[in-house]
């Protein structure tokens, strides 16, 4: 495991050097900064594991060093704590909307001061060890490159991802993804990036260019949706795919069927589903061989029950008669099968699974 390295900005140096000390008696590397400024460099400079800020700072005070750093795609993801000698009620309740991971009143003693640490760390590392635990689901199960970020670290990628790229593990400690692509590209998809990561948008799919030495192609299919969220800080997956393989889709006509089909509640059955299929080009998935259908890594066996039957365009009170459940536990499996793939309504989630391959029928 490798050394965390946290922050102290703090403009009372002997406080500043007093709190390294502790911090590199524990077996932190830490580095300090005494002024909201060089706080503010230090923080893109070095972009630590965890940063330690006292708010009451002039020109520039905690609050304002938080907000800058928050604003940031870089730095908005680091565990954040507020160390002061404020005890007031409104200040800490200022400090906690404003999103921070924690703040401690000074005097406090350096196990408090520690534990605090430790704490927000782990639950940090828990927020990256979850996504990566949604990416090992699905990393088998496809052909195609598949990478978990934070819309510019990669902290995970499959080898069909090394093999179209051209870059190994090793590689991509030195590399982001604005590396991956030309600079035309990445100006067009960092914006929804960034809303991915603040929470604005789930999910997107672009054609991209990679620039990578050794790569097996040039143009891809980017797909990107988003993973866990903690504190602001959000891991993306995401999927590239041979351009070549990729078939257009006509995105207007498909949001003005699925518009219709919405207004009119109509459900998709078996002839339909198939002509829908068809009509856009909805290509299979599945892995040869697979033992464990994906639909079973993604919802919940109940979940699939209703999806299927809803297949058949059953209606909400059926689907309850057939399965022995309530018409209300019908509906909240169906608003988890909505939230899960993104979908505003029940036809899209038909969909999705059509699209993806996750209903044989």
């Amino acid at each position: 495991m490798s050394v965390k390295r946290i922050l102290v900005i703090e403009d009372d140096v002997l406080l500043a050097k007093t709190l390294r000390n502790v911090l590199m008696a524990d077996g932190y590397k830490a580095y300090v900064a005494n002024s909201g400024a060089e706080g503010i460099q230090k923080a893109y400079e070095l972009a630590p594991d965890l940063i330690l800020c006292d708010i009451n700072m002039t020109p520039i005070d905690g609050y304002q060093v938080f907000n800058i750093l928050n604003d940031s795609s870089i730095t908005n993801k680091i565990p954040f704590i507020f160390i002061t000698g404020k005890s007031d009620i409104e200040d800490i309740r200022l400090g906690m909307e404003l999103g921070v991971d924690d703040y401690i009143v000074k005097p406090f003693s350096n196990d408090e001061l520690l534990k605090s640490i430790k704490v927000r760390l782990a639950k940090y590392e828990k927020l990256v060890n979850m996504g990566k635990s949604d990416y090992n689901a699905l990393v088998e199960l496809s052909p195609n490159g598949i990478f978990l970020f934070d819309g510019e670290t990669i902290y995970e990628i499959n080898q069909a991802f090394s093999v179209m790229t051209g870059l190994s593990a090793d590689d991509l400690k030195k590399v982001t993804f604005k590396n991956l692509v030309d600079e035309k590209t990445y100006s067009s998809i960092q914006p929804r990036i960034q809303k991915c990561t603040s929470g604005l948008l789930k999910s997107f799919d672009d054609q991209i260019n990679l620039i990578t030495p050794n790569r097996s192609f040039n143009e891809c299919k980017l797909y990107i949706t988003t993973s866990h969220k903690y504190n602001g800080f959000t891991l993306l997956i995401g999927l590239l795919a041979p351009a070549e393989t990729s078939k257009p889709v006509d995105h207007s006509e498909y949001d003005r069927l699925v518009s219709i089909l919405s207004e009119e509640k109509v459900d998709i059955s078996g002839d339909l589903a198939l002509k829908l299929q068809t009509v856009f080009h909805f290509p299979s998935v599945k892995p040869v061989g697979e033992s464990k259908p994906l639909i079973e890594n993604i919802f919940s066996k109940r979940e699939q029950e209703v999806l299927k039957l809803s297949c058949k365009g059953l209606p909400i009170k059926i689907i309850a008669d057939e399965l022995c459940i309530s018409d209300r536990t019908v509906e909240k499996h169906r608003a988890s099968l909505m939230e899960k793939t993104g979908s505003k309504n029940i036809v899209e989630v038909i969909i999705y699974a059509l699209k993806n391959d996750l209903i044989d029928l």
